[in-house]
Order: structure tokens, then C-alpha cells, then sequence
């Protein structure tokens, strides 16, 4: 394989790892922050919108992120206050 000029890690392995997979997915949990999230995905996702309400308790602050596989293949995960209240996904393997 071949080998990466700074990591010593063979390019497969390193690639590989970053890939968004359904097993990944399937740990993510509602309620965990966004930092939990990129543990287990391995990598940030990029953000598509914020938005920040004031409400009577305080500020609600919500921030959708997504991630895409080099296939096409992706997920998205919505978190207020930095804590996850949704997700889906298309084409995980």
C-alpha cells in the first residue's frame, strides 16, 4: 500500500477511516453534543445553517451540520444548545 508522506499511514487506512458508515451512524445518540458526535464520526461535519432565537429561558441556538462520503453517500444532525435533536442519513453502508 501505499504510504502517506507525513502520517506513516498507508492512504486505505487513513481514507477509510474517515468515511461516514452506517455503523458509525447507529452510535450516535440524541441529546450528545456535536464534540461527542465528531468523536465517533471520526471528522467535523460542515455546518449548513445556524439560527438563534431568544426564548423566555434563554437562547435557543440551532445549528444543522452534514457529512458526504467521496460516494455520494451522507448524513446530517441538527443539535440545540449543542445537543443533537435529529439526524438522518442516505445511501450509509
Amino acid at each position: 500500500s501505499i504510504v502517506g508522506p507525513q502520517q506513516g499511514q498507508p492512504h486505505q487506512t487513513a481514507s477509510a477511516s474517515r468515511l461516514i458508515t452506517l455503523a458509525k451512524y447507529r452510535e450516535l445518540r440524541d441529546g450528545m453534543s456535536y464534540y461527542g458526535a465528531t468523536e465517533i464520526l471520526g471528522r467535523d461535519g460542515a455546518e449548513v445553517s445556524r439560527n438563534t432565537l431568544d426564548m423566555p429561558g434563554g437562547e435557543l441556538r440551532t445549528v444543522m451540520y452534514a457529512w458526504q462520503n467521496p460516494d455520494g453517500s451522507n448524513m446530517n444532525a441538527m443539535f440545540q444548545n449543542d445537543r443533537m435533536v435529529s439526524r438522518a442519513q442516505w445511501g450509509l453502508r
